[in-house]
């Protein structure tokens, strides 16, 4: 009985790694467009808006992603660890497409 009790999700720690991917995707895309100095004229007039929505919720997806795979995978201490490796390369690649798909028409055609 006690087994199933801690095997369950918590509601509260993937909200919270989700919270933690989206901040991060933020934050990231956010340097990266203050780094304009003069955008093409070819762009539309809030072209900024699209990387600033679609990054972030990447980036929590990935966040979930991370949470799951840790949960499900963590059963000793070698899959722990492989565990980490691989949810946190699953985050860096939705972050990485996240951004890809928020820039593109602008940065990336």
């Amino acid at each position: 009985m006690n087994e199933n009790i801690s095997n369950t999700v918590s509601s509260r720690g993937l909200m919270k790694r989700m919270l933690i991917g989206g901040i991060i995707g933020l934050v990231l895309i956010t340097l990266f467009l203050i780094s304009v100095d003069h955008p093409d004229p070819a762009w539309k007039k809030f072209w900024f808006i699209k990387p600033l929505i679609i990054t972030p919720i990447a980036a929590a997806v990935g966040g979930g992603l991370h949470f799951y795979v840790d949960k499900i995978f963590s059963t000793n201490n070698w899959s722990r660890v492989l565990a980490f490796i691989v949810s946190t390369l699953g985050f860096v690649v939705t972050l990485w497409l996240g951004t890809v798909l928020g820039l593109n028409g602008t940065y990336w055609n």
